[in-house]
């Protein structure tokens, strides 16, 4: 089941969609708010998925709200999907305004101040909460904050590589590898907390040596194709060398467009499959839901929470958003709900309001301090009292205080009147019989000899046999 917890009038609320039969309305949006923020400020390892509702509070436009690029007239609306499918790569016709498109996204990108989310993504990271966030922004708002974005590279199997031959002669290829030899990364640096699903708008790769390279040099992009600067170079070396000429890669922007797979899939699948033993907590946060691969990120990390939390009253799985996804189910397999709560609110009104307003959350944990709790029962032990003895009597009793004072008194006692020593001292002993004459001049032996003492019974024996 999924708790909507309403916080926008009916002025500002989403366009209204079907009511699914697992949403069921909150009947006290004050406690349920406090029990979600609280939830968020418990939690350890917290997995965030953000969409473009992050970011519009930069003036960044989203792709389908009611003021999206994916909104409005029909056939402009086509238009603009066209511009982000693979084939406007192809397409002369579509080249021009594709890269329009993209110098202008990349302008409001660079431009844009982060918004009060992003720097609230920034305090769970210096916190140590945040384990990652899944981002489908490609405006990088979140590096404007400290936080590092990247994709961690994939574990690769050690394989014994075979040796190049080496030649005599250098080759126009030798001289570009060394420029472009990079210094590999440190196997102890810090993996990245943002993990970008679609890529980034600030970088422009070739499409054939597959070299990177910043954006703003090049901006505006030209409405022709751009040459790649490498295999330029490559073939200036190589009719330098008077070598054969190959063929040469056109620039292209980062983001991952419709109709292709993402280049570095592997490593984002090697990433969430690590992600997913660790989370205990999961918001999604301004995105529709509509593409597949991050509606299966959801419903696994969604899993993953409740599963892990089960019977401990943990962690839990928050949408904030102005409208519940369309074409997202509210349960998955065996009706097992994917979100615990739904919080219909502006975001970064949420966020200023509740998550980073300094007092509510003074006054939240003063709530809880100051509420009401199960009295700790005292540990009263009976105190054991021995009838006195004689030679206890004289002395001073030990009045009946804490169970460790009594207990320690009671026990001195009983050592005292069972003491006795461990270790005989080798010493002479001096033993004296005073019935025997003959032991009188014989005083004095070591170690307790006495079977060479006579005693009156062998004298008058021995005195009748002789």
């Amino acid at each position: 089941m999924t708790l909507h917890i309403p916080l926008l009038d009916s002025s500002h609320a989403g366009p209204s969609t079907h009511r699914h039969k697992q949403i069921i309305p909150s009947s006290d949006v004050h406690n349920d708010l406090k029990n979600v923020v609280r939830c968020l400020r418990g939690s350890k390892r917290i997995v965030v998925v953000t969409g473009a509702g992050i970011s519009t509070g930069a003036d960044i436009p989203d792709f389908r709200s009611s003021t999206g690029l994916f909104n409005g007239d029909r056939a402009q609306v086509g238009r603009t999907k066209d511009l982000f499918n693979v084939k406007c790569l192809s397409s002369p016709s579509l080249l021009a305004d594709h890269h329009a498109l993209i110098t202008s996204l990349a302008s409001l990108s660079i431009s844009a101040n982060p918004t009060p989310f992003h720097s609230f993504l920034s305090s769970l990271s210096s916190s140590g909460r945040l384990l990652r966030c899944y981002t489908q922004n490609i405006d990088g708002l979140e590096s404007k904050v400290g936080l590092k974005i990247g994709i961690p590279p994939a574990p690769t199997a050690k394989s014994r590589a075979r040796p190049k031959s080496r030649s005599k002669t250098t080759t126009a290829d030798d001289l570009i590898d060394l420029q472009l030899t990079t210094t590999p990364l440190l196997e102890s640096e810090p993996e990245p907390e943002v993990i970008p699903l679609h890529g980034s708008i600030h970088t422009l790769s070739c499409t054939l040596c597959r070299a990177t390279f910043p954006i703003l040099p090049h901006l505006p992009l030209s409405p022709l194709a751009i040459p790649c600067p490498t295999c330029e170079l490559t073939s200036t070396i190589r009719e330098a060398l008077s070598e054969r000429r190959r063929k040469q890669g056109f620039l292209r922007s980062d983001v991952i467009l419709y109709g292709e797979e993402h280049p570095q899939g592997e490593s984002i699948g090697s990433t969430m499959e690590k992600d997913l033993k660790n989370v205990d907590c999961l918001v999604v946060v301004g995105t529709s839901l509509n593409i597949p691969g991050v509606k299966r990120l959801v419903k696994e990390m969604s899993g993953a929470v409740h599963h892990r939390s089960k019977g401990k009253g943990g962690g839990k799985v928050t949408l904030i958003n102005d409208e519940y996804p369309r074409t997202f189910p509210s349960s998955i397999e065996g009706g097992k709900g994917i979100f615990d709560y739904w919080i219909e609110s502006d975001i970064q009104r949420f966020t200023v309001d509740y998550l980073t307003n300094q007092s509510y959350l003074d006054n939240l944990e003063e709530g809880r301090e100051s509420g009401p709790s199960t009295p700790k029962k005292k540990r009263t032990g009976d105190v054991v009292v021995l009838p006195p003895t004689p030679e206890s009597i004289d002395r001073p009793r030990t009045k009946p205080g804490s169970r460790k004072a009594s207990k320690q008194a009671l026990n001195s006692s009983i050592q005292e009147d069972l003491a006795t020593p461990t270790k005989r001292k080798r010493m002479e002993v001096e033993v004296v019989i005073p019935v025997s004459p003959v032991s009188m001049k014989k005083g004095k032996y070591v170690r307790r000899e006495r079977d060479t003492t006579p005693t009156p019974i062998s004298q008058s024996q021995s005195a009748q046999s002789g």
